[in-house]
């Protein structure tokens, strides 16, 4: 399952399916073979385009003059790595060609265009986000990353209920903070605290927390913020290392729900 969007924003989890029965597009006949132990192929007329652990087609096709497009995703399988966006272009009397699948883990969404589909990835605090456009003059090439941006001030902050602590980093007073507090620790708070996670309002403040998907014990992010007083409070853990580090570093000063979450968070 991978997010698909509409040319108009819209964006709507689409379920794929593998279809071994086969399908036939523009006099070509298109399968999926599974052999149900970790490896599968993506068939054209007889001829294997692709193997990998798992392949999926989308349900919708799209029309481009007198090519029709077919959608889908690749990947090793399991949860290591996100299945990557592909494209099969066909047409009558011409040979199938596949674009892809993308070099790349993250999670992709797919806006239709009237001359063509471009797949991005969501920016986040840690890195910008990717995004790859197909038409059927370049093929599939990449473009200029979109950066992480907080355009938001504290009046946004009712909206981080049940948001990831990206959402509340895309305030720009909390971002700005961070960015200036942290310095050079800046990147590696944005690394734990962009991956796994979750938050919600609480009875004073927002709390959210996040780490890194494989070693979420050792590599974790607390993002804690009091509207009250305009205060940003953060905590992260590297792998190997024996403390955790906060910011500010004068703990007395911080919220006692901040307090709580931290004691919480920190191994005693």
């Amino acid at each position: 399952m991978w997010v698909k969007s509409t040319g108009f924003g819209l964006a709507v989890l689409w379920a794929t399916a593998a279809s071994a029965e086969g399908l036939n597009i523009e006099g070509h006949e298109i399968s999926i073979t599974d052999d149900g132990m970790g490896s599968a192929a993506l068939i054209v007329d007889g001829e294997v385009l692709h193997e990998n652990g798992v392949i999926y087609l989308d349900e919708a096709v799209q029309e481009f003059g007198a090519m029709t497009v077919v959608t889908g995703v690749a990947g090793s399988g399991g949860n290591a790595c996100g299945a990557a966006p592909f494209v099969l272009a066909l047409a009558e009397g011409t040979a199938p060609a596949l674009y892809g699948p993308l070099d790349s883990c993250r999670e992709f969404s797919l806006q239709v265009q009237p001359e063509a589909l471009v797949f991005s990835t969501e920016p986040l605090p840690s890195e910008p986000g990717e995004v790859w456009v197909w038409n059927p003059v370049t093929g599939m090439t990449e473009a200029l990353p979109e950066e992480f941006a907080a355009t938001e001030g504290w009046e946004a902050f009712p909206s981080l209920a049940a948001a990831h602590p990206v959402d509340a980093m895309k305030l720009a007073p909390v971002l700005s903070a961070l960015q200036a507090g942290l310095g050079a620790d800046y990147p590696v708070f944005a690394e734990r605290i962009s991956d796994l996670g979750s938050g919600d309002l609480t009875a004073e403040g927002y709390l959210g927390q996040a780490c890194i998907k494989f070693t979420c014990d050792m590599g974790w992010a607390l993002l804690y913020l009091h509207p009250a007083t305009e205060g940003v409070f953060a905590a992260w853990h590297v792998d190997g290392e024996a403390e955790a580090h906060v910011w500010p570093t004068d703990t007395s000063a911080w919220p006692a729900e901040a307090v709580a979450a931290l004691r919480a968070a920190v191994p005693q």
